[in-house]
């Protein structure tokens, strides 16, 4: 339980820093509920007084006056009134910028691993659903105080200017209205934090069903589909039947109207005992119904004021999740001779899923890529090499060991400039639904057309482009889903082509592509490879056999290391990746 009062804590200390970068709004806002708060409660004193000394007496001379005073009043609590609420929204919308500024910002510098262990939809909903839900939060904040701001002024006024003995009647009324709202707020906020992960929930369904469009329609899978989203969508509804339920219940309206009634049976007695005035009397009784409206208020916007202490804390703990991407404080530049170096020493690393540590996915490598050396990875799947090769990136951190470059530690270089030298190609092609031009040219925004032209000849993309009635502004739809796969994994090639990098990792980046294709390609790949270090991940014979080093895998472990040929004869592991069981006299026959 302490610890969860701890993290209401963090969430609320992050809540109110984002209030205090716009504190001059927020003072604002609460110097004008003082100020609306007042002057209504300052109408019925003034048509008390109207009553008494005008209509009673029959002194007309100063009504005049008074109700000029009264309309003044009444004209700056209306403008007042409009005042906060437009600055309530306008303090509301930068609070919203502001949070998802953040939350973008904070997000792309989380590590890969952060992202392997998050759903998608629950970013998307973070994003866009519960920041708005908070900025509905802070727009009607003011709604939640004036209730309590007219209480305490109505109190005020009752002892001070009316009649002390029907405000010492109302205390107990005053602590059960208080009680109830908190009550209120207590038993709706468990529904708002249900609510906020049901909407989650929905976002999560509809993405994984649009995403996945082609298997589910493969698969005729159409119905599960549904019934996942009505299940979502029935959740969802029986929630807000108990937000309704416990509504349902709103007392404090109810202890209102109670303590309205029972003040007025009593003011009529003291009127008839002489002890009050008839003024003070309707002057009372208008200030307690002018409650009314406030505490209707209440109703919702408690719904509002739960659903955003929500939606800051599941915003919170997202942001908080994980650290982010840091360096070292030894920070150096990128070595204008960077010969393209990379030593692996004692490294290893585990993958971790919410906290849990699983078994190693590498452990304890040791190795090294001389400069300009043409380096095949090669295991069974599962074996790390994909792994491998995000940690040169620096996408993941190894738990143990370093990884050097040229003699540094990749951790001391930043990591915008060593991701900038390294041009990697993964093994899922990934293209944004954008222009085939701009996928080119992701990596290098600045780059001239002459430059991406060059890089898509190089990839064999020109080719089927042309074919294209807009060319290379052809869009290529969600994930490229418009291109076959081997023309998306050409445009990838190109873009990483287009930067030039000094080192350069090829994830099983020619597995779509067909043989003639791949002959093509090939040719383009010997012209960049050349005076550039070359991380190959792949199945194919013929781009091992040609790789300067071979790096053998299993079970995150290097079990061999050599060239084509030393390890034909011997690594058995070797030999078994190619389904081959080949013995000493035939290797001899085919190698001659």
């Amino acid at each position: 339980m302490s610890r969860d009062k701890e993290k209401n804590k963090e969430y609320r200390k992050w809540l109110f820093k984002h209030l205090y970068q716009q504190k001059y709004l927020v003072l604002l806002v609460l110097i004008g509920i003082f100020v609306v708060s007042f002057t209504l409660t300052l109408i019925p004193l003034i048509i008390g007084a109207i009553i008494d000394n005008v209509l009673i007496t029959r002194d007309l001379s100063n009504l005049l006056i008074m109700l000029i005073i009264g309309l003044t009043v009444s004209l700056v609590n209306f403008s007042l009134d409009y005042g906060v609420m437009m600055v309530g929204h306008f303090l509301g919308l930068k609070i919203e910028l502001n949070m998802r500024q953040e939350f973008f910002d904070t997000i792309q510098s989380k590590p890969l691993s952060f992202h392997d262990n998050v759903r998608t939809g629950d970013l998307l909903a973070l994003a866009t659903n519960d920041v708005r839900v908070i900025n509905t939060m802070v727009a009607h904040g003011s709604f939640f105080i004036y209730p309590f701001m007219q209480i305490f002024i109505t109190f005020y006024l009752l002892i001070e200017f009316l009649d002390y003995r029907l405000a010492l009647f109302c205390i107990p009324f005053i602590i059960s209205y208080i009680y109830f709202v908190l009550g209120y707020r207590k038993n709706l906020s468990p529904y708002m934090a249900n609510q906020m992960r049901m909407y989650s929930n929905l976002a999560v369904v509809i993405q994984d069903s649009i995403s996945g469009a082609s298997v589910v329609r493969s698969f005729t899978a159409e119905e599960l589909e549904r019934n996942k989203f009505s299940s979502g969508v029935l959740a969802f509804k029986n929630n807000w039947i108990g937000t309704y339920r416990v509504q349902s219940k709103y007392y404090p309206l109810l202890v209102l109207h109670i303590v309205i009634g029972a003040t007025f049976l009593i003011s009529c007695i003291f009127v008839y005992q002489n002890t009050l005035s008839i003024g003070d009397l309707v002057a009372i009784n208008i200030l307690l119904i002018a409650l009314i409206e406030p505490t209707r208020t209440i109703h919702w916007s408690t719904r509002d004021m739960m659903s955003g202490f929500a939606a800051c804390s599941r915003l919170y703990n997202s942001l908080s999740k994980g650290k982010e991407e840091i360096t070292f404080d030894k920070i150096i530049e990128w070595p204008q001779e960077f010969k393209g170096k990379i030593e692996f020493k004692n490294v290893t690393f585990t993958h971790q899923n919410e906290g849990k540590n699983h078994r190693p996915t590498l452990r304890n490598l040791n190795f090294t890529i001389e400069p300009f050396q043409r380096v095949a990875l090669v295991g069974p799947t599962g074996s790390g090499k994909s792994t491998l090769a995000k940690l040169i990136l620096s996408l993941y951190e190894p738990q143990e060991g370093s990884i050097l470059m040229d003699g540094v530690d990749i951790r001391n270089y930043p990591l915008e400039i060593l991701r900038k030298h390294i041009g990697y190609i993964e093994q899922e092609i990934y293209l944004y639904p954008r222009s085939i031009k701009d996928n080119i040219k992701f990596g290098k925004p600045e780059a001239l057309e002459e430059e991406i032209l060059d890089a898509a000849k190089l990839a064999q993309v020109d080719e089927f482009v042309r074919e294209f009635p807009k060319g290379y502004g052809t869009i290529v739809g969600e994930r490229g889903t418009r291109l076959s796969g081997g023309e998306r994994q050409r445009v990838a090639i190109a873009r990483a082509f287009l930067t030039d990098p000094a080192i350069l990792i090829l994830d099983d980046s020619v597995s779509a592509i067909d043989s003639e294709t791949e002959e093509k390609i090939g040719r383009a790949i010997e012209n960049i490879l050349k005076e550039r270090t070359t991380i190959i991940i792949t199945h194919r014979l013929h781009t091992i056999r040609t790789s300067d080093k071979i790096i053998v895998l299993k079970h995150g472990k290097i079990v061999a290391e050599g060239n084509h040929k030393d390890l034909l004869q011997s690594s058995e592991d070797y030999r078994r990746i190619f389904g081959k069981k080949l013995t000493q006299p035939k290797l001899k026959i085919e190698e001659k």
